[in-house]
């Protein structure tokens, strides 16, 4: 289904076969992920294109290092969409470096459009002051 077909308040998920879509999964535990803001502004059929766009690549293995990835979320938000995809290990920074430059190109982002990175551990905390890890 189409991210645009569904109502605020829902998250859709592609994750690897034994691998939940939950912070606590022992394989996604010290990771974290990227996260894309979509703009407010942009129509729903762009973040369907943005979802479908970010699918392909990981069925496709085009991310660096594919053992490194959980899979991918897509929360349709009223304030703003969000598409992320789960990392495995959150220290590595190379690796996460990668895979957020990847991600942004999948999404064929401008140079100005930031991502960014936050560990799980960080996200749990529930503290608002909690700063992403990466950035690219």
């Amino acid at each position: 289904m189409a991210p645009s077909k569904l109502i605020h308040g829902t998250d859709f998920h592609l994750f690897k076969e034994g691998v939940e879509p939950k912070w606590e999964d022992p394989k996604c535990a010290r990771g974290g992920k990227w996260t894309f803001m979509a703009p407010k502004t942009s129509n729903r059929g762009t973040l369907d294109t943005y979802w479908l766009n970010t699918l392909l690549a990981l069925i496709g293995e085009q991310f660096p290092d594919p053992g490194e990835i959980c899979g991918a979320v897509v929360n349709v938000r009223q304030k703003g969409d969000r598409i992320s995809i789960w990392t495995r290990t959150g220290s590595n920074e190379a690796a996460q470096l990668a895979i957020g430059k990847t991600m942004k190109a999948t999404l064929d982002l401008t140079d100005t459009t930031r991502l960014g990175y936050m560990l799980h551990d960080d996200a749990i905390k529930l503290d608002r002051k909690a700063k992403d890890r990466y950035t690219c």
